[in-house]
């Protein structure tokens, strides 16, 4: 017998002097959509987008065996029995209409909504909902046991999740290892039963209610710290794959660590992203100004208009405005001057040897009669420049001046240590330190260089941290690029060596800003993806 006493609802008053505004935000709601994201069980399979379950099943299908005969493959996954109460009408097909505007397929509301809009276009349809014709009644989620049932007879509200796969088996040809396909099945397999979520935002496991609660996570994306007076940190954090972290302190060398193994010179990383040459290192991060000597006693430099946009710069971060720029060694660029490099157009300055001390050369002087080099990338302008190029028909000499340049002379002074001089040893390098003890070969080593960065079965930035990398480093790569790319490292790495010259800010890791919830479907997607790798291997043995 229930002894409750019934008590009259109590009114609730507000004392409170400030209004709110804003209303109180359906917390629970953030849950169940990220659950309903995470299955996308009321949607065909081509209308699935490639997240939560999608997302898990094709980043590990399909793959093959150790002797690549076999190979299984991904085709589709249903979650529950959609039919009517009677069973005659079975299918997700029958909740579809088609759009009376642009002829696409789109979802049937309830039948009681007289309109439904179309997604595409826009139009708004008259609700044809399908109804079976013996019982009367639309296509529906079957549940065998009900919420209450399950509550009362401690049993799991869930339905089932059905995967269909695909099986190739080819011969291979022992002589030339030339595949073909000698039979393909396909076939539904029954994968377990996955619980559904109730309108409380909860689970019932065994007949009690569990809830899973959302985490909070460092963000993925990049993170530029400041560890000491003159030593900065960059951090590429992947939301699943491997860190990479590039540092300079007082020595001003540039050097990289990778999953917190043993750091090697940043150079090396930049020849193996492409940049064999120390020429091509240099052309990415320094302003090249050309030089033709007029005498002994006079030079002149071609000033492009980068050197200006890079003086733009520095105004910026002293938030003051100048109307003459003093670059290099003091050379002085007036008004007008400045106007034509920001129209676009180069400006010549004949100069004196003695204005461009600290100069470096960006690329190769090489006699063309002979192909001796006379100077090489990366040296130091001499003061006998005139007389060694005197009488000889040698390449056009262009210049660079670390002590100018926003980048400093960290790439600089690391290209002198650096004792690679193309892609081949730069990865092989880099395989020496990923896997010491290892024998390196140029495919192994490619291949794990590149699948670190650049395999998306392997290599995850997510949304939100493409999101983020681009609002940081003002870049325009669509979201959906889930993977790193070769410009990606340039910009953090230009960012990074700027740092120094107080242009830019560095992050704050701890705040708020930089962290995220990750809700119940992450979590589970998370756990799925663990689970369906530890099923591939137990696969390719049996195989």
């Amino acid at each position: 017998m229930d002894t409750t006493p019934n008590m009259p609802n109590r009114q609730r008053r507000d004392f409170s002097k400030i209004r709110s505004t804003l209303a109180i935000p359906n917390l629970i709601d953030v849950q169940k959509r990220s659950y309903e994201r995470f299955l996308q069980m009321n949607l065909l399979p081509s209308e699935r987008a490639n997240q939560g379950l999608q997302a898990v099943f094709t980043s590990i299908f399909p793959f093959s065996d150790f002797r690549e005969t076999c190979s299984l493959d991904f085709v589709k996954y249903s979650i529950g029995d959609w039919q009517c109460k009677c069973g005659e009408l079975k299918g997700l097909e029958y909740l579809r209409m088609t759009c009376s505007n642009c002829g696409s397929k789109i979802m049937t509301d309830h039948p009681h909504e007289e309109t439904v809009t179309c997604g595409q276009c826009g139009f708004v349809n008259k609700n044809r909902v399908t109804k079976c014709d013996i019982c009367g009644n639309p296509v529906d989620l079957y549940l065998e046991y009900t919420l209450a049932d399950c509550q009362e007879r401690g049993m799991t509200f869930a339905v089932p999740l059905k995967v269909t796969f695909r099986l190739f088996v080819y011969d291979k040809d022992p002589e030339t290892g030339a595949r073909m396909m000698r039979d393909a099945k396909e076939e539904e397999v029954y994968f377990g039963e996955i619980p559904l979520m109730t309108d409380h935002g909860t689970f019932i496991i065994n007949g009690t209610e569990r809830v899973i609660v959302s985490q909070l996570h460092r963000s993925p994306g990049v993170f530029f710290t400041k560890e000491g007076p003159r030593t900065f940190l960059a951090k590429i954090i992947p939301y699943r794959g491997s860190w990479v972290e590039f540092e300079y302190d007082q020595k001003e060398v540039l050097s990289v660590r990778i999953d917190r193994k043993r750091k090697f010179h940043g150079t090396v990383f930049l020849r193996a992203l492409g940049l064999e040459s120390d020429e091509a290192i240099l052309r990415q991060f320094y302003a090249a100004v050309p030089l033709r000597m007029d005498s002994p006693t006079a030079v002149t430099l071609t000033i492009p208009p980068v050197v200006v946009e890079r003086e733009r710069v520095r105004e910026r971060q002293s938030r003051g405005r100048r109307e003459a720029f003093t670059i290099f060694s003091g050379l002085q660029l007036d008004k007008g001057e400045v106007a034509s490099l920001e129209a676009g157009e180069a400006v010549e300055l004949r100069v004196k040897p003695s204005d461009i001390e600290g100069a470096y050369f960006i690329a190769d002087v090489v006699d063309l009669e002979t192909g001796e080099v006379i100077f090489e990338a990366n040296d130091v302008l001499p003061e006998d420049l005139a007389e060694r190029l005197a009488g000889k028909n040698h390449t056009p000499v262009e210049l660079f001046f670390p002590d100018w340049d926003l980048c400093g002379a960290v790439l600089s002074n690391t290209l002198a240590k650096d004792s690679t001089r193309n892609a081949k040893e730069a990865l092989l390098e880099i395989y020496r330190r990923m896997r010491p003890g290892d024998p390196p070969t140029l495919d192994s080593a490619r291949s794990l260089f590149y699948g670190m960065f650049f395999d998306a079965k392997r290599y995850d930035f997510s949304r939100v941290g493409r999101f983020k990398f681009n609002i940081k480093l003002d870049s325009d790569v669509a979201v959906d690029q889930k993977t790193l790319t070769e410009s990606d490292f340039f910009r953090v790495i230009e960012y990074l060596l700027r740092l120094h010259r107080d242009v830019g800010r560095v992050d704050d890791i701890d705040n708020l800003g930089n962290r995220r919830v990750r809700a119940v479907g992450e979590l589970l997607e998370n756990q799925f993806r663990i689970g369906l790798v530890r099923m591939e291997r137990a696969i390719k043995e049996k195989m």
